[in-house]
């Protein structure tokens, strides 16, 4: 095994390390530094830190052969071209070796102990799925904070799991350390929304816990403005035919239906909150 050059506590880098980090990048130089320090200061140290570079045009590069060169656990991927977020999002979960996998935005923060504690729940429950906690919205341009707490989905009830995920939507549920074989056969897809459908489908065959502790750092810079992936505004459709299929796949009729209707309120008011969207 080839020794680390710079280990914070790990003297060998594992050709099947227990986590694998995915970080997707395009132009990240302002922010990417502290968020690879934040995330070599882990006190779990077996994993793999697989970082595509989307094409950036700024200092990116140089930053990440940087610390490529000084810690062995980094894999420095650059793309020939911008292949888009989606493709990248999909490129590192592809490339990852471990039994456990998260994404990694290049303008978050994790607390030292998140990987430790996430990695400590899915090793005791076979069942669960994700791992996530609470977690700190942080302006990165003002230092201004909001706190967010965060639902676990692992009742004995598929239908109450699913109407936690749907009455608690939290888009950085994604973000979470995921159980990779129950993932590996899903995939990303690029409509709005994608995210939380996602989550959605998993929480129907996994349980998904939240750690009670704020232990992640959601960067923003400036305020967070909901965009669509596809169109001008948000377009809401396509989430909600995908989800209408996934309760006809997994409940009778009447309790499919039930939870749709439940879910078309949900989704009426966040449309009406999210009006200029």
């Amino acid at each position: 095994m080839p020794k680390l050059k710079t280990t914070g506590g790990a003297t060998d880098a594992y050709t099947s390390p227990s986590v694998s980090i995915g970080m997707p990048v395009y132009n990240g130089a302002k922010y990417i530094r502290e968020a690879l320090d934040s995330l070599l200061a882990q006190t779990f140290v077996d994993f793999e830190l697989i970082i595509s570079d989307n094409a950036s045009t700024d200092s990116t590069p140089d930053i990440c052969r940087e610390y490529a060169g000084l810690d062995a656990r980094i894999r420095y991927v650059r793309q020939d071209e911008n292949r888009g977020p989606l493709a990248n999002f999909q490129f590192v979960f592809s490339e990852a070796r471990g039994k456990y996998f998260m994404w990694a935005a290049h303008d978050d923060r994790w607390a030292s102990t998140f990987l430790k504690r996430t990695v400590a729940v899915l090793e005791r429950d076979a069942e669960c799925g994700l791992v996530f906690s609470h977690y700190i919205e942080r302006n990165l341009e003002n230092g201004n904070e909001k706190f967010h707490r965060v639902k676990s989905s692992d009742s004995a009830s598929l239908p109450f799991n699913y109407l936690t995920r749907m009455l608690h939507m939290c888009p950085s549920l994604i973000y979470g350390l995921f159980r990779v074989n129950m993932i590996e056969n899903m995939k990303l897809e690029n409509f709005d929304f994608a995210d939380v459908y996602f989550v959605s489908s998993l929480g129907l065959r996994a349980t998904i816990r939240v750690i009670d502790d704020y232990l992640y750092i959601a960067g923003v810079k400036g305020s967070r403005i909901p965009y669509s992936l596809t169109h001008k505004k948000i377009y809401r459709t396509t989430f909600l035919r995908k989800q209408y299929a996934l309760l006809q796949g997994r409940f009778c009729f009447p309790v499919a239906l039930f939870l749709f209707f439940i879910l078309c309120g949900v989704m009426l008011k966040n449309k009406i909150l999210l009006w200029r969207y």
